[in-house]
């Protein structure tokens, strides 16, 4: 485990200490640890690729994005909102709309997401910013 120190998220004043609430193991099964807008962003990734009922037991989690992107991607506009609507229910983080850049090419069946969100306990602004493909 990492030193309180490593984690950047950290506020420190002179009667408490706030921890960053926002955790997870880097998905890429090596022996790191992400903390704040790194260990978000990893979550908004998880719940953009996995498909709905992909999840054994957890059957409800995922967004429909793979089956836009894949089937017909003309119809991306819509679904936005939906995916979006996911993203806030199962990360803790309030994206701003306004400010999302969403490309789709749907030629090489890809979407490059720019996002900008806040941490539901306002502490992290982050920027979610990949590109999803085959």
């Amino acid at each position: 485990m990492f030193p309180i120190s490593a984690n950047q998220d950290l506020a420190t004043t002179d009667t408490f200490t706030v921890t960053n609430e926002y955790y997870d193991w880097d998905a890429s099964f090596t022996d790191k640890e992400l903390w704040g807008a790194d260990a978000l962003n990893q979550s908004i990734e998880m719940v953009l690729t996995t498909e709905p009922q992909e999840r054994l037991f957890n059957l409800d989690f995922g967004s429909p994005l793979f089956s836009v992107i894949f089937e017909n991607a003309n119809q991306m506009g819509p679904v936005l909102d939906h995916v979006f609507d996911i993203i806030e229910y199962w990360v803790p983080i309030t994206i701003n709309r306004a400010k999302t850049n969403i490309q789709v090419n749907s030629d090489a069946h890809t979407v490059s997401f720019e996002i900008p969100y806040t941490s539901k306990n306002g502490i992290i602004s982050g920027y979610f910013a990949r590109k999803i493909s085959r």
